[in-house]
């Protein structure tokens, strides 16, 4: 099985194996830290573009984050299981459920948020944090669900920078897409030159590049000119589309 890139450069990876993440256990929570973060920090591992924080937790039944200040922040939560409560100094109560993203633009003058799992089961979610490319942004706040039956097959966009197909506006240059794939499928994605993706396996297995991927692996790519991949089991993943300029520019 070989997998070949279209571009004339040798393809740039940069490889983030599950089992090589900054962990923390708290009891009520487990972090899985892709990028530095909180206690855990690594040089080498700090952001990729505008892609700042990039943490998968579970969170143990009548549990959850009390409330926490964010600001000049794009924060985008994706509920892989289960059920997260949500409230906001905005006055926003929801609850975000399986296949479903969201996202909070806090803004330049900040927010403040609780996150909690009121529920029987454990809650899995990933959360990325993603870095505005202008200064003054202010709070925003969208939800958006995709069924089983419309992730299935393919790559929904959840997130873009104008709102295009329905999608979520972000303050930054990135798209944001999340899918499910059956064994054996094929997908090609097509990227400009000066782009970068982020791959994250959220579930399965996958080779893209040559590169065999698992549950929790994510690999950043630049000099591509398209992405191929093939599913070797059923999996869920997350894509990241981003400009390569240099967070906190401004």
């Amino acid at each position: 099985m070989n997998l070949v890139s279209h571009s004339p450069a040798k393809p740039v990876i940069k490889l983030r194996r599950s089992r090589d993440r900054g962990f923390e256990d708290f009891g009520w929570t487990d972090n899985w830290m892709t990028f530095s973060f909180g206690g855990y920090h690594d040089p080498d591992w700090m952001h990729f573009g505008p892609l700042r924080v990039m943490v998968e937790n579970h969170i143990q039944p009548d549990a959850g984050f009390p409330a926490h200040p964010h600001k000049d922040v794009e924060v985008l939560t994706y509920v892989v299981s289960g059920t997260l409560t949500h409230s906001d100094s905005f006055g926003h109560q929801a609850e975000i459920t399986a296949g479903e993203m969201q996202l909070i633009s806090a803004g330049s003058r900040g927010m403040i948020h609780a996150e909690e799992n009121r529920h029987d089961r454990v809650e899995h979610n990933y959360q990325m944090w993603l870095m505005p490319d202008r200064p003054g942004t202010t709070f925003n706040y969208h939800q958006l669900k995709f069924s089983t039956e419309e992730r299935q097959g393919c790559l929904r966009l959840y997130v873009s920078p104008d709102g295009r197909e329905n999608s979520m506006p972000i303050n930054t240059d990135a798209l944001v897409y999340a899918g499910l794939l059956a064994e054996g499928d094929r997908l090609t994605y097509p990227l400009a030159h000066d782009r970068g993706l982020w791959l994250q396996v959220v579930k399965g297995a996958v080779t893209g590049l040559g590169v065999d991927l698992e549950t929790g692996d994510g690999m950043g790519i630049t000099q591509v000119q398209a992405l191929e991949l093939i599913m070797r089991d059923h999996s869920e993943l997350l894509l990241f589309d981003l400009g390569l300029h240099t967070p906190r520019s401004w």
